[in-house]
């Protein structure tokens, strides 16, 4: 595949915007995702390939955090374990689901998201430190179904992250979303050690937007331990989550007739290639 100055600044772009949104919020994803596709990468490769920037956005910013010491290790490693286990599960169920079948699943998982954060906004606006901190079965089960999500499609993975942590767990949010970027960096770093043994990983263009990545995940981090952090993280996660409805509930037949072709002539014109976008994401 062959590059031009402005595919690269487009991907390197998109990385930046997805290293501060995951670092910041979650749903970085969401615009990584769709660019991967549209400059040719297949739905799983493009899957597959998202998680370099994801996971050199989420070292970034666990680096940026580690340094302001906001991350409490010991519940970290606790959080880590389940979702680590769920996360190699998920990658390898992502290997064997057709690309076509992914779109489904993802429209469900952003409605569900956006239901429990508006139904939850006050407990997440509220939560303070004073209540108990519950890491247990009940805990360590959801967390291990977000890691599982997070393997097969990592994105609103942080949203889920948040949710479980804040509101099952008892955490404050600014704490919860410190242990949920080292979270990420660990199970991200699973997920692409499969994905990487099936060869879905496309090097040149997951390190090109890496670079961005890696700038978000600085400028997020310095967000995420700010005096305002909590109403940036509340902010961002219902502007991302509704921004991917909105998105999601674009007509099929407007897309495929409108969208698609446009992408398939801006690619052919500028690349050399025609996309593939059985993952409308």
């Amino acid at each position: 595949m062959s590059f031009n100055p402005e595919i690269i600044a487009v991907v390197v772009i998109a990385g930046v915007f997805c290293g501060f949104l995951n670092t910041v919020a979650s749903s970085g994803s969401a615009i990584s995702l769709p660019v991967l596709m549209s400059i040719g990468l297949h739905a799983a490769a493009a899957n597959a390939t998202n998680r370099v920037p994801v996971l050199v956005g989420a070292l970034a910013a666990t680096a940026g955090l580690a340094r302001s010491g906001a991350i409490p290790w010991r519940r970290a490693l606790i959080v880590a374990a389940p979702m680590t286990l769920g996360a190699a599960l998920g990658a390898l169920a992502s290997e064997q689901l057709p690309g076509h079948d992914l779109r489904k699943i993802i429209v469900g998982a952003v409605i569900i998201a956006l239901l429990l954060i508006f139904a939850k906004l006050k407990d997440l606006l509220n939560a303070a430190g004073d209540r108990e901190v519950h890491l247990g079965v009940k805990q360590m089960s959801l967390l291990f179904l977000v890691g599982f999500w997070a393997g097969f499609i990592v994105l609103d993975s942080g949203t889920y992250i948040l949710l479980v942590l804040v509101l099952a767990s008892g955490l404050t949010l600014v704490e919860a979303n410190a242990i949920k970027n080292f979270a990420t960096l660990i199970t991200t770093a699973v997920a692409m050690l499969i994905f990487a043994e099936h060869q879905s990983v496309d090097w040149t263009n997951g390190g090109i937007m890496a670079l961005g990545s890696l700038v978000g995940g600085i400028l997020g981090a310095r967000v995420a331990i700010s005096a305002q952090a909590r109403r940036w993280i509340i902010g961002l996660l219902i502007v991302v989550v509704v921004g991917e409805l909105v998105h999601l509930a674009v007509p099929i037949q407007w897309l495929d007739k409108r969208v698609i072709p446009a992408i398939d002539t801006f690619a052919t014109v500028h690349i050399g290639t025609k996309p593939n976008v059985a993952l409308g994401v």
